[in-house]
Parts: C-alpha cells; structure tokens; sequence
C-alpha cells in the first residue's frame, strides 16, 4: 500500500466520526429540550346568537294583486233594423245623457205604415160599430117575419091564404137567419180584428222608435262607426258607449282568496301613486275551468281615472288565529325539508318543522315547534346542532 492510499483512508475516518459526533449531539438537544407535557386543548367561545320566544298569535294575511281599469259600463249599440244612416248626432268623445238621440235611420216608409196601420184600425173599429147596429136591426126584422110566418100558417089552416104565399114569407124568414148569422159572426170576431189591428199599429211605432239610436244610460260616446248614407243592419255595432263616471277594476283571484271576499266589501287601492278605495261588486263564484281562477270586479270613483291603466289591490286571506309565527330568516331550508334551532341550556337543537302559509316576512309553523320555544332568529346556516351558544338578546 502506497502512502497516498493510506492518507485518503486516515481522512474518511476522521470525517465519519465528525459526522456521527454531531448527529449525536443533536439527538441529545432534542432530548434535552423537549417538553415534558402535551399542549392543553383550547376551548371553543359560544357564538353570540339573536333569539325570539314562540307565542301563539294570530296573523291577518294578505295578497297583493293586479288588476286593470275599465269602465263601469260599455254597450255595444245597434240598430233593430235595417236602413240608410240619415243623421249622425254625436262623435267620439262626446258625453251624452241617458235617452238623447244618437243616430236617426231614414224613417220616411215607417211614417207611412203606421199611418196604414191607424187608417185600418180606424175601419176596423167603425166597422164592429156598424155590424153590432145592423145586427139589433136583423134581429127585430127577423122577429116581425116569424109573427108573419106564424099568421100565415093560422091562415093556411084555415083556407084564407095561398100556399105560396105562405112559402114565400118562410124564404123571406130564412134570409133574414142568414144575414143574422153572418153579422153575429162579424160582431163575435170584431174584438180579435180590433187586436190585431192594434198590435201592427203597435209594431209600426215601435219600429218608428226603432229608428232613432237612443243612449241607455249616461256616459262618453267611444266609437261611431257609420256615416250618414251608410246601410246599416242589426248585425253591425253602430257604436259604442262607456260610462266613465264609474270605473272598475278587473282581476283574478285564486279559490282560497275568493273564499274570504264578500259583495260590498271596501278595498284599498292603489293607481299609480294615487291611493284611492273601492267596493266589490262582482265575484265569479264558480272558477273559469282554463285558469282556475275567480273573476273580481271593484268599482271605484271614476274622476281623474282612464281606462286601461293598471291597479294594485291587497285582498285578504283566510285569517291565521292562535299559531306559532316565525321570521322566514330563522328557517333552515336543506333538501327540501326546513329546520330551525331552538335553544335549550344554551345549546341548539335542530328540529324539523312543518310550514305552513308565508306572509311577508313571517311563516306559519305547523308542527315542530310550540309557543314557550326559544328559536334563533337569523344566521341559521352557519350553526350546527349541539353547538353552544350565547343569547345576544331575547325578545
């Protein structure tokens, strides 16, 4: 082995045996220096919580709806008859008064008929005058002829008259029968003449009004929509009446909201910014069978109003007496189900509940929590159950 050789081994083993010195002194700091005790664990602070003590109440819910203005009134005017527009009285916009004239159809052929129609009712009547005359006349003719007959058969018996004679007063008797009888028939049917004739002059006056378009009740004139010169019939919607004195406010509710609505009930209104009140004066009791739902109208004071425009209403519902209410903020709501924490010794217990209807801010619970509970009230996602908590302030 050369002398080089042998200073390369020399310095490895003085370099292993530095190496192994200092791993040994630090094995000995660590020893020395660790702690003898495990690290306590630290408590964990209640989180500070808002809390509301369940008492049993009762809640006057309400349901806001929309509905649209309309006028009180709309008619859709037409003719009972056929005939040339003569006159235009009104235009759009135009207020009238209940039964001032609107439109006249040329009425010159129904002036006619009905003076027709009073000409033969005149001659019908002087003719049941004349006929109840010569029938008292027939009748004593007829009486004179049968003391006639009855001499001269008193005759004939006798030999004192001829037999032709006596014939000839029986042809004479028979006549005088026959004219009786046709002026009793003539009187008997006098009446039913005189009422027939009565009601065609009846009907010829109506359809003289018939001509002449008279406003059923007071209100804005909306649409005209014939010109004079136009043939109109009863088909065609002459025009259009709105009373706008009056308005009301259309809108659909559901079952259980129409349920709890009476006739003549006040309701609060609102148009725009307007706050205005109004009285049911329609509710559909049977629903629309497409839609489920019940039509409602409320009137209202017209002035300053149009048409069209849309109000908010709130409606009443079924009234909620002696139940458990709860801010909807202490509810947990997790797969569908809902939860809230009640407090007990300062620890929270979540409980399933039941909800019932919601109201603004408020729910109803049904079961799941009673009156004399204490809840907490807001924050109920970031708790737990079994957690510990410190009641910030109960209400």
């Amino acid at each position: 082995m050369t002398e080089k050789s042998s200073n390369s081994i020399t310095h490895q083993l003085i370099w292993g045996t530095i190496v192994v010195a200092v791993s040994v002194l630090l094995l000995v700091l660590l020893v020395f220096t660790a702690q003898d005790k495990q690290p306590k664990q630290q408590s964990v602070a209640a989180v500070q919580v808002d809390s509301l003590l369940l008492t049993l109440q009762d809640l006057h819910p309400q349901i806001q709806v929309t509905g649209r203005l309309q006028p009180a009134k709309r008619a859709a005017l037409r003719f009972e008859l056929s005939g040339q527009l003569a006159e235009r009285l009104i235009e759009p916009g135009q207020k009238v008064e209940q039964g001032q004239t609107l439109l006249k159809l040329q009425d010159g052929d129904l002036r006619d008929a009905l003076i027709e129609a009073e000409s033969r009712l005149a001659m019908e009547i002087a003719a049941a005058a004349r006929d109840k005359r010569m029938l008292e006349i027939a009748g004593k003719d007829m009486q004179i002829q049968q003391r006639e007959v009855s001499r001269l058969i008193d005759l004939d018996a006798k030999s004192l008259v001829s037999a032709s004679a006596l014939d000839q007063a029986r042809q004479r008797l028979l006549q005088l029968q026959s004219s009786e009888a046709q002026l009793l028939y003539s009187a008997d049917t006098a009446k039913s003449r005189l009422r027939t004739s009565r009601a065609a002059l009846d009907r010829t006056k109506r359809n003289l009004r018939r001509a002449t378009l008279k406003a059923p009740f007071a209100g804005t004139v909306n649409t005209v929509a014939i010109e004079p010169g136009d043939y109109v019939t009863p088909q065609s919607v002459a025009l259009e009446l709105v009373d706008l004195l009056n308005i009301d406010v259309y809108a659909e509710v559901s079952g259980p909201t129409a349920a709890v609505l009476t006739l003549g009930q006040q309701v609060d209104i609102l148009v725009g910014a307007e706050p205005r009140q109004g009285k049911i004066i329609a509710l559909r009791s049977d629903p629309d069978p497409s839609t489920f739902t019940h039509a409602l109208r409320i009137r209202v004071d017209g002035n300053g109003l149009l048409a069209g425009k849309l109000a908010n209403m709130r409606l009443p519902l079924q009234v909620q007496s002696s139940v458990v209410v709860v801010p909807v903020t202490s509810v947990l709501q997790e797969d569908g189900l809902n939860y809230v924490f009640i407090i007990e010794n300062g620890i929270l217990q979540r409980r399933k509940i039941k909800a019932g209807i919601r109201y603004l801010n408020k729910m109803v619970i049904l079961s799941g929590a009673r009156a004399g509970d204490q809840i907490v009230i807001r924050d109920v996602a970031a708790l737990t159950d079994g957690q510990a908590v410190d009641v910030r302030q109960p209400q």
